[in-house]
This record gives C-alpha cells, structure tokens and sequence, in this order.
C-alpha cells in the first residue's frame, strides 16, 4: 500500500509541475535587436541573445495579432526612448517562444 501511494504521489507531483521552469527571462536595452514583420502576420526579432540560432525569438501559433502588436510596439517605443524591456520565452522543438513581455524603469 505505502509503495502505491509514493508512486501516485510522484505521478501527482510530476504532473503538478509547472511549465514555466522551462522559461529563460532576458532583460536589457534592445539596442542591437532587429525586428522583422513577416507577410501575413508573423514578428521575429533577432540578435536577441537568446540560445536560439540568430538568438532569435518568434510568437506561437497561440498568439494574437493584438499581442504581435504590442511587443512590435513595445521595441520600437523603447528603441526610441533608451528603455529596457523584459522576455519570458520557452524553447520548444527547437524555437525561442516568446510567452510575455514587460518593460522595465
């Protein structure tokens, strides 16, 4: 009985697991970060520093064309400003997800 309890327990634990371990945050200015929109609604920044080729970073399938935006948006705006900003992203099969991003003071 305890053996079946330990084994259901670290199968609880082992699905409980979030999967934002596997997140990798870089912060920074974005001096340096090329931004490239692609036909029909696709962003791509490059040049990131992110452990992906060309350290660059994409949007999943599950992102919104209002999302795309906002990240658009928030590099040119820190860009032209000298600010830093923040990404959460997620390697996946390969590609830098990005999952959120901020801005920082």
């Amino acid at each position: 009985m305890k053996k079946l309890l330990v084994l259901a327990l670290s199968a609880l634990a082992l699905f409980a697991t979030s999967p934002a371990f596997a997140d990798v945050n870089i912060e920074g200015p974005v001096v340096g970060w090329r931004l490239q929109n692609y036909v029909p609604n696709n962003v791509v920044v490059y040049f990131t520093g992110s452990s992906c080729a060309q350290g660059s970073l994409t949007f999943s399938s599950a992102a919104t064309a209002d999302d795309r935006n906002r990240f658009y948006s928030l590099i040119l705006t820190a860009r032209s400003t000298g600010k830093k900003i923040g990404v959460f992203y997620e390697t996946t099969s390969g590609s830098c997800q990005i999952q959120s991003f901020y801005t920082l003071d």
